[in-house]
């Protein structure tokens, strides 16, 4: 499945690479803007004239008029994949939202292609945090010749990108998008059960856009124009300001009054310029915390960036001294369109709007999960018998009501509205059925209104009614009652590469834990040097234990079960210390044939390693068969490679000649002396490894 991030200023495609990460376009490839004047009709461009198809999209502009597009222009349902240039469309012809995104659809699609993505066939969308707009969306998908399999809002595939959906962790979390003509904040519940609850969100019209205002004002001042507009600038600024994204300092020549100038900015002037517009950005943040607090919801600790202009050198070091939280920034450019691409192989997701409500959770004790009073023979809930009564007088020349006769059976009364202010919610969001009995103190208030009400009928077929008996369940613990950390009994964990299973034995008076964990050192693939996660007991149950992705780096991780009874001051908490895994190099066999200069087939070998390491001296074998070689003795030693070093990521390739074989064969590297516990060497795929 194909992401497609469709921001304000440049939109970007993003698919599952070979290894399963995703791949995402450059960041200016494609313009999110379309210009509609060209002599070769509308393109993606960043011009003075362009249009935005975001903001059209989503703001509900007015539609394209009839006749807009004569007989045999170019339209957005024509084929988007053609590699022909688009015909000459109207100049100046107005087009509407959804055609103007489909224009930027169409060349997100070529891009794909371009780049080696293939022909994006269904597509993951996303909405901006305000949200709305996705019928238009989907309708100009559609009609690009795109199926759409996932719409998400731009918050939560962020999330998905950073990992923090995943089974069995339960946090809290910020996602802070800045865009190009505003910046959103959006706080996510995340429970382990793959449910995202987005609780709020607030959207600040600050972005990109005023930065490069910031930068044009002071090209202004540096061409002795102070008070000049700073609309013909702003192309420059833009150029200036994303140039500084990957060199410290950067050069543009601009044209102003009659003549070419050129211009420079640096790092530390352009963090100068902006600084008040960070400043009022943390302070959105920090106010949303405060509402975080007052509302009495769990405080974030990690803050996600997302967003090209969250890609500014600094960005990051400053958030973190400013808000005194934990800020993640990988490739936060790339963030929503990476986390839409991994929607494919996710599986279920859902998202949520608004707080969850409340509803009190029934106890271990608790006879009836439902919360029913079976004592009483009552039919569950909150309501104690002759509930609806309770209070009422009987008005003038009406009888108050006696108990039921056996066999007897009364119309329901009716419910007071006031009662029910659920009615009106949307179905998501309406109550369950009570989850806790009536307890005691409750069903003998209730019982003596009644009875002074109402008097009793003492009839000479049935006996005076007898006040019920208390349930026998203890009531629940209240919802504000604190929880204390303790330690977990037999907590063991096992490693499966960069990801650790953790499993532990629960207090019996405990429904959640909380999980904490070091690294020894930054992890070379972005993850943080320390989490903080909540896990539930049901979800660890289901899934047979905690899943962490913590790296293969040494880790220091503690468990403690929350319970309503406080631990010995004296016990220690309960943690695990392990150690770093060996470098892990991975290789593939790819056969070639008709090299030139060299006979027959050319076998490549190629080593990749994550980090830097050593790769010891190996043999590479060929063996016949069906079945892999699992040593030197099962085929032939075709070559002897001496021992090197591997820098991250950077590929090392080895050619050798194959010989001609009928059947099957394979080609497997092993090491050349006794087995080295520094490096773990495993193919890429097992049945690459087979090479005819």
């Amino acid at each position: 499945m194909h992401g497609i991030d469709l921001g304000d200023s440049y939109a970007r495609i993003a698919w599952p690479g070979p290894d399963g990460a995703p791949v995402v376009t450059g960041a200016t490839d494609v313009p999110a803007t379309v210009d509609v004047t060209g002599p070769d009709g509308p393109r993606p461009a960043r011009t003075a004239g362009a249009r935005s198809a975001r903001a059209g999209l989503f703001t509900g502009t007015a539609e394209r008029p009839a006749g807009a597009w004569p007989a045999g222009a170019w339209r957005p349902t024509d084929d988007p994949f053609a590699d022909a240039p688009l015909p000459a469309g109207p100049r100046g012809g107005a087009l509407g939202p959804e055609a103007l995104t489909g224009v930027v659809l169409a060349a997100l699609a070529r891009r794909s292609r371009e780049c080696g993505g293939g022909t994006p066939q269904e597509v993951a969308l996303a909405l901006p945090a305000g949200g709305g707009g996705e019928p238009a969306l989907r309708r100009a998908a559609e009609q690009t010749g795109l199926r759409v399999g996932q719409v998400l809002p731009e918050s939560v595939a962020a999330a998905l990108h950073y990992g923090a959906v995943r089974d069995g962790a339960r946090l809290s979390v910020l996602v802070y998008d800045q865009g190009a003509t505003g910046s959103d904040l959006s706080l996510l519940a995340v429970d382990g059960d793959r449910t995202v609850r987005v609780l709020e969100t607030v959207s600040q019209p600050l972005g990109g856009d005023h930065w490069d205002e910031a930068v044009a004002r002071e090209l202004l001042r540096r061409l002795g124009s102070p008070d000049g507009p700073v609309g013909p600038l702003l192309p420059a600024a833009e150029r200036l300001r994303l140039a500084l994204d990957e060199a410290p300092e950067a050069w543009q020549r601009v044209p102003w009054e009659g003549a070419e100038h050129e211009v420079s900015l640096d790092r530390e002037t352009l963090r100068a310029l902006v600084e008040p517009l960070r400043e009022l950005g943390a302070g959105a943040v920090g106010t949303l915390l405060e509402t975080v607090q007052d509302r009495g919801w769990d405080v974030p600790g990690t803050l996600l960036l997302a967003g090209g202009l969250s890609e500014a050198p600094g960005t990051a070091e400053w958030l973190e001294e400013r808000l005194g939280l934990t800020v993640r920034s990988r490739t936060p450019g790339a963030a929503v369109a990476s986390g839409l691409a991994l929607t494919g192989d996710f599986g279920l997701l859902r998202v949520l709007t608004g707080p969850a409500a409340t509803r009190p959770r029934p106890t271990d004790d608790d006879p009836d999960p439902r919360g029913r009073d079976t004592s009483s023979g009552g039919s569950g809930g909150r309501r104690a018998p002759n509930a609806s009564r309770a209070g009422r007088r009987p008005g003038p020349g009406t009888t108050a009501p006696g108990p039921a006769r056996p066999g007897e059976r009364r119309p329901a009364e009716e419910r007071p509205a006031e009662e029910e202010p659920w009615r009106d919610r949307p179905w998501a969001d309406r109550p369950g059925p009570s989850e806790r009995p009536p307890d005691a103190a409750e069903a003998e208030a209730v019982t003596n209104a009644d009875t002074a009400a109402a008097p009793p009928h003492h009839g000479p077929e049935q006996a005076p009614p007898r006040t019920p008996e208390p349930p026998t369940a203890p009531a629940p613990p209240a919802a504000d009652q604190a929880l204390h950390p303790v330690p977990v009994p037999q907590l063991r964990a096992t490693r499966r590469d960069d990801h650790l299973l953790l499993v532990w034995a629960w207090p019996p008076d405990s429904r959640e834990a909380r999980v904490r964990w070091s690294l020894d050192a930054p992890d070379p693939g972005g993850l943080p040097r320390t989490g903080d996660v909540r896990c539930g007991r049901r979800s660890y149950q289901h899934d047979g234990g905690l899943d962490l992705r913590v790296g293969r780096g040494a880790v220091t991780v503690t468990v403690a079960a929350l319970t309503p009874h406080p631990a010995d001051p004296l016990a220690e908490p309960s943690a695990l210390i392990l150690p770093a895994r060996p470098p892990l190099v991975r290789y593939e066999a790819v056969v070639r044939r008709g090299l030139p200069g060299l006979r027959g087939r050319t076998a490549r070998l190629t080593f990749v390693a994550d980090t830097p390491c050593e790769l010891p001296a190996l043999q590479v074998v060929h063996g016949l068969g069906r079945i892999c070689p699992a040593g030197a003795a099962d085929g032939t030693v075709l070559r002897e490679l001496p021992a090197r070093r591997l820098e991250a990521r950077i590929p090392f390739t080895v050619d050798l000649p194959l010989p001609a074989t009928r059947g099957p064969s394979w080609l497997i590297c092993l090491p050349l002396g006794p087995d080295d516990a520094a490096t773990e060497l495993r193919p890429a795929s097992l049945h690459r490894l087979k090479v005819s």
